[in-house]
């Protein structure tokens, strides 16, 4: 584990940073349909912001996946299809504590721990507020930001995508050319277009 995040702490930060700036996206779009009172507008906009943040999560673990792939092409290193998930658990570590003492809120009795587990859901819904619309739907009768397993349910999302696009990176498997550098080839090509059009 130590190896890892000497190599990937970079990579970890990254995912981190990636989490608060779509949060706080996330949150603004939530206060902005909130005060419309449309849930139904405020459960599709949650969802937008969370789909962006999926993709900012695979746009980042594809290039590292990426920077690998040479490495385990040439042999110099072992392929590792877990290095994904590793990275993404590691990210979201924040999130398992607050996701614990959430937990620990709600199911003890004691007066003192569900204070700190309601300071913790505070926290864990500004720096998760890509989340907000779809946790303030109902479930059983209560709103799902209720429920001590969404918390840890909502994290399973970025450590699936995380490992899946790890390993679509390191393997060369692509979704979108987007995420992909040019080629020579095709930089030349662009030239060669460009210069046409010049001449036409």
């Amino acid at each position: 584990m130590k190896e890892l995040w000497l190599k990937h702490s970079y990579d970890v930060v990254k995912l981190l940073i990636n989490q608060f700036a779509i949060s706080m996206f996330g949150f603004a779009l939530a206060f902005a349909t909130g005060k419309s009172e449309n849930k139904t507008l405020l459960v599709i906009t949650s969802i937008g912001a969370i789909v962006f943040y999926l993709f900012l999560l695979y746009a980042s673990s594809f290039d590292m996946g990426l920077k690998d792939q040479n490495r385990v092409s040439s042999g110099r290193s072992e392929f590792r299809p877990l290095t994904g998930l590793y990275v993404s658990l590691l990210a979201n570590v924040p999130n398992f504590i607050l996701a614990v003492l959430i937990t620990l809120g709600i199911l003890c009795d004691n007066q003192v721990i569900s204070n700190i587990g309601g300071v913790a859901k505070v926290i864990s819904l500004l720096i998760q507020g890509m989340y907000t619309g779809v946790l303030s739907t109902n479930f059983g009768g209560q709103p799902l930001n209720c429920c001590w397993w969404i918390y840890f349910l909502v994290i399973v999302p970025s450590l699936a995508v995380c490992t899946g696009a790890y390993i679509c990176g390191v393997k060369g498997w692509h979704l979108t050319r987007i995420l992909l550098p040019e080629t020579p080839e095709e930089i030349e090509r662009k030239k060669e277009a460009k210069r046409k059009k010049k001449e036409e």
